[in-house]
């Protein structure tokens, strides 16, 4: 058998004090395994915690972006594997990284880039699904999955195909695309679940909705669209299966997308 390798998890922090900690409780960490906190300025006690966990911190100087948050953390990285996982997601299964480490001990050399549902509810379509590599074009059913929410890289594909720092976000869509256009692969493992529990400002969720729109993701939302929007995120909260928080999350992003949607996109840091 091949030995399962170690791994190193980057996590990108700013005023994460009520989420990192339910992150790293949820970690099946390993002895050789290594967390790596990337803080954007956080101005709670992000940064205590982390530490008073064993978790080495590094700083992201101003401004923010999250290209240079990510190359911060995986130039520090000491493994051939790195998780990229947000300090608000939460694991729903006991062995994430064992998951994971299974998984990469397995892969082709030209798959580089594993993503793992992090999703509002928990669940996915392709829950029970065996892990499903593709190329260019990525099914897209495989497609809303491939962000760096919970995500596994290979190393040294980072050190050929850096985030690109000149834009402002939906850095791990564009990784993705130049990932493919290399020749290399990805994989969705539908095994190594997790939630996302943001504990953001329903102000700082609108805003996000705003700049995710401008960067190029989408074109000019309709009324129709918002309200398909605002329907599909809150069916599942109705059906009890998404909770409160995540909904009203969320709901202020979809706002936040229509409202960025009718301006000109723009994917500029600070823009």
């Amino acid at each position: 058998m091949m030995e399962t390798p170690p791994i190193s998890v980057v996590v990108r922090c700013f005023n994460s004090e009520k989420t990192f900690p339910r992150l790293l409780h949820g970690l099946d960490l390993q002895a050789l395994d290594e967390v790596i906190a990337v803080d954007s300025g956080s101005q709670d006690r992000t940064v205590e915690v982390a530490q008073a966990r064993g978790v080495r911190v590094l700083q992201a100087p101003p401004p923010f972006n999250y290209s240079k948050s990510l190359n911060i953390g995986f130039r520090a990285a000491r493994h051939p594997w790195v998780l990229v996982i947000s300090s608000h997601t939460v694991p729903l299964i006991p062995d994430l990284l064992g998951v994971y480490r299974t998984a990469a001990t397995a892969l082709p050399d030209d798959v580089v880039v594993i993503y793992g549902p992090n999703t509002t509810t928990g669940t996915t379509k392709l829950d029970g699904q065996p892990i499903a590599y593709f190329g260019d074009p990525v099914p897209p059913a495989i497609f809303p999955h491939c962000g760096n929410g919970n995500t596994l890289y290979r190393l040294s594909a980072w050190q050929q195909l850096p985030f690109d720092e000149t834009i402002r976000t939906t850095e791990d869509k564009i990784w993705l695309e130049v990932a493919l256009r290399h020749g290399f692969r990805g994989a969705f493992l539908p095994a190594a679940r997790t939630i996302n529990k943001s504990a953001y400002s329903l102000a700082y969720m609108f805003r996000k909705g705003y700049s995710d729109q401008r960067s190029g993701t989408g074109g000019r939302m309709t009324l129709w669209q918002l309200a398909l929007s605002l329907g599909s995120n809150s069916k599942p909260f109705v059906c009890g299966k998404m909770p409160f928080g995540n909904w009203i999350r969320y709901t202020f992003h979809v706002f936040g997308r229509y409202f960025g949607s009718y301006y000109p996109q723009d994917n500029r840091p600070n823009s």
